[in-house]
C-alpha cells in the first residue's frame, strides 16, 4: 500500500460527482487521521471508534447524527477512525462502522457508498491498495 497518492481527494471528488448526478452518497473514511471527508465537510469530524468508546461500545445508545455528518451537496460523511498507521487492524474499525450503519438502516437508502481506505495498513484485510 501507499499513502499520499490522492486516494482521499479522488474519493471526495467521486462523492461530489455522484451527488451532482442526483445520487444519495455515503463516503466512509477508513483512516486514523480521519481527514477523508474534510474537503466535503470543511471540518474534522469525530470518528466512529471514538464515539463508540464514549458510550462503552453500546451502539444502541447512538443516533445517526452522532457519527454521520452532511457534507458538500448532501454527501453523508462518516469517519471510522482506527489504530495509528502500522500498529493495528484497520479492518476491525471499518467492520464496526459498517455494523453500526446497518443497525441504523443507513445503507438502505444509499445509492453509492465510497470507502476511502488508508494506504499504510498492516492487516491483511487491506493488503492491496
Amino acid at each position: 500500500g501507499k499513502g499520499g497518492i490522492g486516494k482521499s481527494t479522488t474519493s471526495s471528488n467521486l462523492s461530489a460527482a455522484f451527488s451532482k448526478l442526483g445520487k444519495k452518497v455515503l463516503q466512509i473514511g477508513c483512516d486514523p487521521k480521519h481527514d477523508s471527508t474534510f474537503t466535503l465537510t470543511h471540518k474534522m469530524v469525530p470518528t466512529v471508534i471514538d464515539i463508540l468508546e464514549e458510550v462503552d461500545f453500546h451502539s444502541e445508545e447512538l443516533r445517526p447524527e452522532d457519527f454521520m455528518f452532511e457534507g458538500f451537496n448532501g454527501v453523508m460523511c462518516v469517519e471510522s477512525g482506527g489504530p495509528p498507521a502500522g500498529t493495528g487492524c484497520g479492518g476491525y474499525v471499518t467492520g464496526q462502522t459498517v455494523k453500526l450503519l446497518k443497525e441504523h438502516h443507513l445503507l438502505e437508502d444509499t445509492d453509492v457508498v465510497i470507502f476511502d481506505v488508508l494506504g499504510d495498513v498492516v492487516c491483511g484485510g487491506f493488503a492491496m491498495p
